[in-house]
């Protein structure tokens, strides 16, 4: 399946991402919409980059985590406890 992202896109997304600690499941492009303080309308927050869904092979968790691919940077993140 062809990606959306580059080479270079997904080089930036490795060295955000510690591989001694995670394991990257998917990476995909995105932009980062909220509903608030309408619950009912969606509003564009000006965030984009690539959003990569990685285990965290130490907490013992997965993670969501939006990385600004210009600016190489992680711009949020959230954590969800693997209780399997």
């Amino acid at each position: 399946m062809p990606s959306a992202l580059s080479d270079s896109d997904k080089e930036i997304i490795k060295r955000t991402v510690p591989k001694s600690a995670n394991k990257i499941q998917a990476a995909a492009v995105a932009r980062l919409y909220i509903a608030h303080p309408n619950k009912q309308q969606w509003t564009y927050t000006g965030l984009q980059g690539a959003v990569v869904l990685s285990n965290d092979l130490v907490g013992n968790t997965f993670w969501i985590k939006l990385v600004d691919i210009s600016d190489r940077k992680p711009l949020g993140e959230s954590a969800q406890r693997n209780t399997r």
